[in-house]
């Protein structure tokens, strides 16, 4: 019995080893979600500088999968999450999305000629986080500093929250809704989402 016992807790061992070195770590999946996206966005450039809102597929595709958007809710909402409802939290999730997806996708287009570096960071995971700083070159002035939060959840590592030269975007959408929700209540502020996201809307 015992070592029928050892040799199930040996095996578990061996394939929690295997999954865990099939993980792609933080910086690897930062650098190459960049690389890709950068990339699609080169060889669609005139395409999309005609339909911009042809971007959102790409973003779909390349960058939504390394995001945990329910967590960003969570964080974002922050006590109201708590008190939310199911379907609440869903439509917020939902709409949040959708909010950063068209705000990201904007700001992609921008900079689609401009390079991206991610720099060795030896110290950059610290258990289940991490911190992946990156840094976008400009052709012209001062490059602009972006870090993702990051966490391992289900075997990936997902962004949970971006700052852009120190400013924190949960943190940021966080003071503005908290004071939406106090003055209006949750639903208002799906409702106001929902309207900000009905013209090109990436779903």
């Amino acid at each position: 019995m015992k070592k029928a016992i050892a040799g199930g807790l040996l095996l578990l061992m061996l394939v929690s080893g295997a999954l865990w070195a099939a993980v792609k770590p933080p910086q690897e999946v930062i650098q190459d979600t960049s690389a890709q996206m950068l990339s699609a966005l080169r060889q669609n450039y005139a395409a999309l500088k005609q339909d911009s809102s042809q971007i959102y597929s790409l973003v779909d595709q390349i960058v939504l999968p390394n995001f945990d958007f329910e967590l960003m809710s969570r964080w974002v909402l922050g006590r109201a999450w708590q008190q939310a409802t199911p379907e609440q939290r869903r439509r917020f999730t939902e709409e949040f999305r959708n909010l950063l997806v068209r705000t990201y996708a904007k700001a992609l287009l921008e900079y689609a000629n401009e390079e991206v570096r991610v720099p060795p960071q030896p110290g950059a995971v610290n258990g289940n986080e991490a911190t992946v700083k990156t840094e976008v070159r400009l052709k012209a002035g001062p490059p602009i500093q972006i870090n993702y939060s990051m966490h391992l959840g289900n075997e990936a590592w997902k962004v949970y929250d971006v700052t852009v030269d120190g400013v924190s975007l949960v943190t940021n959408y966080r003071g503005t809704f908290t004071t939406q929700i106090r003055d209006k209540g949750l639903d208002a502020l799906i409702t106001d989402l929902q309207q900000r996201n009905g013209a090109g809307n990436p779903r």
